[in-house]
């Protein structure tokens, strides 16, 4: 049995430095969907053995989030060239089956069309368009890579990120936490230190919580952890636009 993983790159800005296309790096909150994707898919799979991904900016930030959180050291990261441009799905096929048969489950990292198109390519009656930072797992049931062929692929799993309202709603829902636990610990010191609450040290008490919890959040778990915990129910397939 063999697996592949396929992480299309989160949000990017629109343009690289000088108008690069190449250079295009992940935005604020592509690496919040990095960081939140990778978290979904450390509770449903196990760890990859090789981590392979698209030498562009936004895709190697996207790997290197998801190999922070896994635990993947820097050697188990590999740079492939021909990930970054127009691949046709046979020719993405092809990069598959030159895999060393050593590895059972590789994750790879990539652009649009070619991860949907390789997607559909290889499970029969994929019909869905991968998001930014979407993930899909596909289980293929051959004992060597070079055995893979088209439609020999099934479906495991398909994570796709939260739209954003909703991720916006849990940005500030951790931070609103982040400030009154913060709050909270703060004003207990001035009371054990019998410090007067005044509005001036109320005002400090303030600012500070909320200094402190903006410099804290990015080291706060992308989900909540009930949020986390929490089963999530099967997407819905929805109709090839």
């Amino acid at each position: 049995m063999k697996r592949v993983i396929l992480v299309r790159h989160a949000t990017a800005v629109d343009k690289g430095p000088e108008g690069s296309d190449f250079h295009r790096r992940l935005k604020k909150r592509g690496r919040r969907e990095a960081l939140l994707m990778a978290e979904r898919v450390a509770a449903i799979v196990s760890q990859p053995d090789q981590l392979f991904s698209s030498p562009a900016d936004r895709a190697l930030q996207t790997a290197g989030v998801f190999a922070d959180h896994l635990g993947i050291p820097a050697a188990r990261v590999s740079l492939r060239e021909e990930l970054y441009g127009g691949l046709l799905p046979e020719e993405f096929l092809q990069i598959v089956q030159r895999f060393d048969d050593k590895l059972s489950t590789v994750m790879i990292f990539g652009h649009d069309p070619s991860f949907t198109e390789f997607a559909a390519f290889m499970i029969p009656g994929f019909h869905e368009s991968i998001p930014k930072a979407g993930v899909l797992v596909i289980d293929i049931d051959r004992p060597k890579w070079k055995a893979v062929r088209a439609g020999d692929g099934r479906q495991v799993h398909f994570e796709r990120p939260p739209a954003r309202e909703e991720q916006k709603r849990v940005e500030e829902n951790v931070h609103d936490r982040l400030v009154a636990a913060i709050r909270e610990g703060i004003l207990s010191a001035t009371r054990s230190l019998e410090i007067g609450n005044s509005n001036e040290v109320t005002r400090l008490v303030e600012r500070a919580s909320t200094r402190l919890a903006r410099n804290l959040r990015p080291f706060v778990r992308a989900t909540p952890k009930k949020e986390a915990a929490a089963k999530r129910r099967p997407a819905k397939k929805r109709k090839k636009a």
